[in-house]
């Protein structure tokens, strides 16, 4: 998850994020565990905000994958590991294949 950096932003420190580097991703559960990695970050035209994450899991080279459409809201940041943490919860809903794309998250 890299490059990032540390910018101070109205007097607030952010965490930058090259959107590029969110991609493959990996994707671990709050006790560590990988759940998979990112596939896709989807953002709304014209209006600068993320809509979603697909996260894909299971399958082999991209043969047999489940994807999920995760709000970006739903993960924490951990780039000392170049990584992402996410709660397994949010994996137990519907999935979606690579021909049927949500509308939102």
């Amino acid at each position: 998850m890299s490059p990032s950096g540390e910018a101070e932003v109205a007097g607030a420190q952010t965490t930058l994020i090259a959107a590029g580097a969110l991609i493959d991703c990996a994707v671990h559960g709050r006790g560590g565990g990988k759940l998979g990695k990112v596939a896709e970050v989807m953002l709304v035209a014209g209006k600068g905000r993320i809509a979603y994450v697909v996260v894909a899991t299971g399958g082999v080279l991209g043969i047999g994958e489940t994807l999920y459409a995760v709000d970006w809201c739903d993960f924490t940041v951990d780039p000392q590991n170049g990584r992402l943490s996410l709660d397994v919860e949010v994996l137990d809903g519907p999935g979606f294949d690579k021909d049927h794309w949500p509308v939102s998250a």
